[in-house]
């Protein structure tokens, strides 16, 4: 069974910055994303998960189609990761525990701040839609 996920490229406009968490238990710099809930569509999870992670709110760009990644788990597990382009809209009211430290990372610092092989392919996969976004 395929496990389903979604997530954010959140994007600040003003500042040419991209959001990336920082998790201290697997000492790694991801994207903000997670698990889709039984109730929830793939968008609502992106900004759920987003919220949760950062305190930030996402809006997502509705002219992107989300970049569909496919990948297994170190334990086993096979994933579908929706991640959609979103604009960052400010601080969230989300109370959530499972927040992780977000940094603003400078456009062209991403992929050198990403921790993982797969994550710089799918920032190169998209990074030129977001570039579009700053013009």
């Amino acid at each position: 069974m395929e496990i389903l996920k979604a997530g954010c490229f959140l994007i600040n406009i003003e500042t040419k910055t991209v959001a990336l968490v920082y998790r201290k238990k697997q000492n790694d710099y991801s994207f903000p994303k997670g698990h889709k809930e039984d109730d929830e569509t793939l968008e609502h999870c992106a900004i759920r998960e987003t919220a949760e992670e950062t305190r930030r709110v996402a809006q997502i760009v509705k002219e992107f189609e989300p970049y569909i990644e496919r990948y297994t788990t170190p334990r086993g597990e096979s994933c579908v990761c929706y991640m959609y382009i979103a604009i960052d809209k400010g601080i969230s009211d989300n109370k959530c525990e499972d927040t992780h430290d977000t940094y603003w990372i400078p456009f062209d610092e991403v992929e050198e701040k990403l921790s993982y092989p797969s994550l710089k392919n799918t920032w190169n996969a998209v990074k030129d839609k977001i570039l579009t976004l700053f013009n």
